[in-house]
């Protein structure tokens, strides 16, 4: 379900955004959500978990928050969204690391969460290859 909220929220930006090189970085962030939405639904549809392929709630809870930050310029945004990553990409590495059983999915969403993040704050900090956290994470977690 965090997924279809990620997926809901970046679209939010991507559709308001008039310069190409944001609508090319909002993609990247969307097609990270897809694609570990994907994985997810073929780890844990054989375990009997439904998942379903959208979700109301969750899109108007990612499309809400991100109308609360939609106003804000680049840097500003991307200043507001690191903290708030951080906190799902630490929370995401203890659990992976915490795990049981069930560990590649785990780490895959840890790495997922620590992508979206590495981006955010290359994008903040200035960094010159931010979408390369994003790239590598979709050439590293292939679809089944």
């Amino acid at each position: 379900m965090g997924e279809l909220f990620g997926i809901a929220f970046f679209k939010v930006f991507k559709a308001k955004s008039t310069e190409l090189s944001e609508q090319r970085k909002w993609q990247h962030l969307i097609d990270v959500e897809i694609r570990t939405a994907g994985l997810l639904k073929a780890y844990l549809e054989p375990l009997d978990i439904i998942c379903p392929p959208s979700d109301a709630e969750m899109t108007k809870q990612g499309m809400e928050q991100a109308h609360k930050w939609i106003d804000l310029a680049w840097k500003p945004l991307m200043e507001e969204l690191a903290p708030w990553i951080r906190e799902y990409a630490e929370m995401y590495r203890r659990s992976a690391n915490g795990a049981t059983d069930h560990h590649a999915i785990w780490h895959m969403v840890a790495d997922h969460e620590e992508a979206l993040l590495a981006f955010v704050e290359a994008e903040r900090d200035g960094g010159i290859d931010s979408i390369e956290p994003l790239c590598s994470f979709l050439q590293q977690h292939l679809p089944y």
